[in-house]
């Protein structure tokens, strides 16, 4: 009889740690992530937007362009309506949703993880070539805003999901592209 339990516990005990070696061996280092994403943040690129009203019951589609700034990330809607938000700290014009969400985009699409966890508590999954990352606010004006974000990537940032608190959703595919392309696109469009 404490044979058998000995060999029960043993089993157990090898179980767990055999599972807790492959989540240490699955879940991508943060450090590596951070640096991998640094030194593959695009200047520029593309982002496709779906964008889910709660309150409305509708969704809006979108898309447009971004481009890394000494004023900050230039945000340009380019269809349905041609818009063009800068998003920075010091921009008192922003509007209150991209309030909420500029720190986490220049944060994500630059690799800055520093900046992240001043604001949300960071919690990585799958691998190194295939990763997720659940940010959960952790600061009080953007958890009044914002409830989770569901990033998932490769090299870089590839979608983003965001939940505000009141229910709307958005989703964001984003890839990059050479700053000289944007450039021709606006002329040819």
């Amino acid at each position: 009889m404490m044979r058998a339990i000995h060999q029960a516990a043993f089993f157990v005990f090898t179980l767990l740690a055999i599972s807790a070696s492959a989540a240490a061996w699955v879940a991508p280092d943060a450090d590596d992530l951070a640096a991998r994403l640094a030194d593959n943040a695009p200047q520029c690129g593309r982002f496709e937007q779906t964008r889910w009203l709660a309150d409305l019951d509708s969704q809006l589609e979108s898309r447009g362009t971004f481009e890394h700034q000494d004023a900050g990330l230039v945000w340009q809607t380019t269809s349905p309506i041609n818009d063009r938000v800068v998003m920075s700290a010091d921009n008192d014009e922003l509007p209150m949703g991209f309030q909420a969400v500029a720190p986490v985009l220049g944060g994500l699409l630059s690799g800055d993880w520093q900046a992240l966890e001043r604001y949300f508590a960071i919690e990585l999954s799958g691998t190194q070539e295939e990763w997720q990352a659940k940010l959960t606010p952790s600061e009080a004006n953007i958890a009044q805003r914002l409830d989770q974000l569901l990033v998932h990537g490769n090299q870089q940032v590839e979608r983003v999901e965001i939940m505000f608190t009141n229910d709307d959703r958005l989703e964001l595919t984003l890839s990059g592209a050479a700053c000289e392309r944007l450039e021709d696109d606006k002329h040819t469009s």
